[in-house]
């Protein structure tokens, strides 16, 4: 008779069992601080110039075409343009100046987080001593 599929499976009292489930163990674990790595960096360099970029042009063309629409209907030809362009532009930089302090403002959180991590960390690595290193109640 032939042995059935069942018969090819290792049972639960293998060691490859538990040699799988080590190597998952593992695996999971070594994700979870890849993702704890990317959300400490932080934004990368591209994707912060691009938002920057964006809120410039954005800020400029609504200011363009607001100071177009204006001098259409109230017959200024270049005047409202030309107001609208300088307040655009003062509105982009305040976008970019505003932007930049919110991206340092997250970095120090980050880097406190990640501070208060390797702090806790360390703690539970040694156990049996206290902040200062010296035994407790000595």
């Amino acid at each position: 008779m032939a042995p059935s599929p069942e018969d090819d499976r290792p049972s639960a009292s293998d060691g490859g069992f538990d040699a799988r489930l080590k190597a998952a163990q593992s695996r999971r674990k070594a994700e979870k601080s890849k993702w704890k790595r990317a959300e400490t960096q932080g934004p990368s360099g591209l994707g912060i110039g691009m938002r920057i970029a964006t809120e410039i042009v954005a800020a400029i063309a609504v200011s363009v075409g607001l100071g177009l629409v204006l001098d259409d209907l109230l017959g200024t030809k270049p005047w409202m343009l030309i107001l609208f362009i300088v307040l655009g532009t003062g509105a982009a930089f305040t976008n970019v100046v505003r932007t930049g302090r919110e991206l340092e403002r997250k970095s120090k959180e980050a880097k406190a987080r990640a501070a208060a991590q390797a702090q806790q960390d360390r703690a539970a690595a040694a156990p049996g001593k206290s902040e200062r290193g010296e035994k407790p109640g000595g």
